[in-house]
């Protein structure tokens, strides 16, 4: 399995926020955020820039289990770069994860456009769909990731489990400016999402980035009865590999 980095940490986003994790994040990506303000996705050593020397590259599911024996503790979040295009040995590694404790609570963070067997493990998907604001204009990649960064017959999949109790899901979306929001509601409407799952967090990847954001991105979700969630790592260590 390609894999960037593993650490121990806290989540910063979504609704676990604040929970002791343990993260594996995978290498690669299928999509190329570049935002506006001429942000590229916050790990984009893990996507633009997969052949970074400080990512671990090809790395055993034993080591990995390993790695989490060290720790024993804590919330497990499979993160990227995007995971799901491992499905195979995703759903593996859950499921060995799984029969460590069965006290394991595994987040799978996603751009929701790869579905899989995988989700049989995952306690929580956070699955956080690319919107328009984040194409790679003026880049090789716009075509690619205007292709791929939306599958609804994949959302509505994902959305279904949820409505059928299966599983939880949180939808995350990075919030640039109100130009967003015809969007968001959009795949809303399609998918069926209900609002008490939508989650905003305001794009950056500084503190600054956030600090100017934040105001706004609340009030959206005031406005809308969306939930808010801020990047609490970005905020306690800055845009750091490993935090």
């Amino acid at each position: 399995m390609k894999i960037s980095e593993i650490f121990y940490s806290i989540q910063g986003e979504g609704k676990r926020t604040g929970s002791p994790s343990f993260f594996i994040r995978t290498n690669h990506c299928n999509l190329r955020c570049k935002f506006s303000d001429g942000n590229l996705c916050d790990t984009s050593y893990t996507s633009w820039f997969p052949d970074d020397e400080k990512n671990m590259g090809d790395v055993e599911i034993d080591f990995i289990l390993d790695e989490y024996r060290k720790i024993n503790s804590g919330d497990i979040v499979i993160t990227g770069g995007e995971p799901t295009m491992y499905p195979d040995e995703l759903e593996m590694l859950c499921r060995y994860l799984k029969e460590i404790s069965n006290n394991i609570i595994i987040t799978i963070e996603t751009n929701g456009t790869n579905f899989g067997d995988f989700v049989k493990y995952a306690d929580l998907m956070s699955i956080s769909p690319k919107l328009n604001s984040s194409v790679p204009f003026n880049t090789e990649y716009v075509k690619m990731h205007q292709k791929s960064r939306i599958n609804l017959e994949v959302f509505k999949k994902y959305n279904s489990l949820k409505l059928n109790n299966e599983i939880d899901i949180q939808w995350k979306f990075v919030f640039t400016d109100e130009n967003d929001i015809a969007e968001i509601l959009d795949l809303q409407h399609k998918v069926g999402i209900d609002r008490k799952d939508i989650y905003l967090m305001p794009e950056g990847i500084t503190k600054e980035d956030l600090n100017k954001n934040r105001l706004q991105t609340i009030e959206c979700c005031k406005k809308l009865n969306f939930n808010y969630t801020d990047r609490i790592h970005i905020l306690a260590w800055g845009n750091s590999r490993g935090k």
